[in-house]
């Protein structure tokens, strides 16, 4: 027991030698990974992504980055379609409206010291998907004129809300530009997230600003 504690405070003490930087990170995407609901539907992507992140510098110019990143997505879809050819048709608006957040873990490496340093990094990333789907349904025509006899009443439009949470590699690679105040780092980051809607790449392009070291 006295061991472990003696361990563990050993443990404690290297960690907090280490030190800290914290900033945040700005950008866009690169590209849209959200699939296309359909032919008739409409992407409007997020044009930018961003967040907080803390770094821990550890000897031979390797760190361990963790940053939360948020982007969204929207997609509208407008179509009619007939229940019979004696009906008149039904007109449908949805809109999916998505919000990602991305936590990325990254083992970083520096090739140089000084001033400016380009960088590599390496591991992976944690994304959560939360999705807010709405449809809206009207007849195009007197109440009643879209629908065969059959159906007890005309269609309607609703509200889902859902959530997924997935996990895949990711990387970076950019140059650091230290300067009196602060440390610049533009960069190319890369996630690939696996699910049940399939693989999807997402591309970003970000510029950190870096305080604390």
């Amino acid at each position: 027991m006295t061991r472990n504690v003696v361990v563990l405070a050993v443990l404690a003490a290297a960690l907090q030698a280490q030190p800290v930087s914290y900033g945040i990170k700005l950008g866009a995407p690169v590209n849209d990974p959200t699939p296309r609901l359909s032919a008739f539907s409409i992407s409007s992507p997020s044009r930018w992504t961003g967040g907080p992140f803390v770094e821990l510098h550890l000897p031979r110019r390797v760190s361990v980055e963790f940053s939360v990143l948020l982007r969204a997505s929207r997609q509208n879809e407008l179509y009619s379609w007939r229940l019979g050819e004696a009906q008149n048709a039904y007109l449908a608006s949805m809109t999916d409206k998505v919000k990602t957040w991305d936590f990325p873990l990254l083992l970083k490496y520096r090739f140089t010291g000084g001033a400016v340093r380009p960088f590599v990094g390496l591991g992976g990333a944690w994304s959560y998907r939360r999705s807010q789907f709405e449809a809206s349904i009207s007849c195009l025509g007197p109440q009643g004129s879209c629908r065969p006899a059959e159906f007890p009443s005309d269609l309607v439009g609703g509200i889902r809300k859902s959530s997924l949470t997935r996990f895949g590699p990711a990387a970076s690679g950019g140059i650091e530009i230290k300067t009196k105040y602060m440390t610049v780092s533009p960069e190319i980051r890369w996630n690939r997230s696996f699910s049940g809607l399939g693989t999807r790449n997402q591309f970003s392009a970000v510029v950190g600003f870096t305080f604390g070291r």
